[in-house]
């Protein structure tokens, strides 16, 4: 609700009537203040030109914004808490993996890191064959995820893997 991002700008030196250099504090709106609601299961295209803060806006709904920002976020019907991030998973644009992994062993790096603590004694394989088969994965589960100079799983596969 009325979710908003400004960055500080570059402070601007003007001359005083006095001939001393003052500063003055600007900041760059990143974000206009915006409103939103999503229907539960439903997908949600985020569509606009280049620049118009569609990252921005993602970033913040998915708490992965590190400054300060206007508005609130509501997960359903409450205020975002700090177990959001066990129910919700964000992929960011620029997201990389050793392109020497295997599909398999990616996720279960990745299983391996979000397991509960109180957890941490059993195996995370049965949830990684789980994961496998959720994300339509098994038929690559062994081949490498690869990169731009050596050939590997497809960009829509390397997205749901990091996930």
């Amino acid at each position: 609700k009325d979710l908003t991002f400004s960055l500080p700008a570059a402070p601007a030196k003007r001359q005083s009537s006095s001939s001393e250099a003052q500063d003055s504090t600007r900041s760059r709106l990143i974000l206009a203040p915006c409103s939103g609601h999503f229907e539960a299961g439903s997908l949600v295209a985020v569509m606009g030109p280049s620049g118009c803060g569609k990252t921005t806006l993602l970033d913040m709904l998915a708490a992965k914004k590190s400054g300060k920002y206007g508005g609130e976020v509501f997960v359903n019907g409450q205020p975002r808490d700090k177990l959001f991030r066990r129910i919700a998973a964000y992929v960011s644009q620029e997201d990389t993996m050793p392109p020497h992994w295997t599909v398999e062993e990616a996720i279960e790096f990745n299983a391996t890191l979000k397991r509960q603590p109180k957890r941490a004694h059993c195996s995370s394989s049965g949830w990684t064959d789980t994961l496998l088969g959720a994300f339509d994965l098994q038929s690559v589960s062994k081949s490498r995820i690869g990169s731009t100079e050596a050939r590997g799983i497809s960009g829509g596969q390397s997205r749901r893997t990091s996930l």
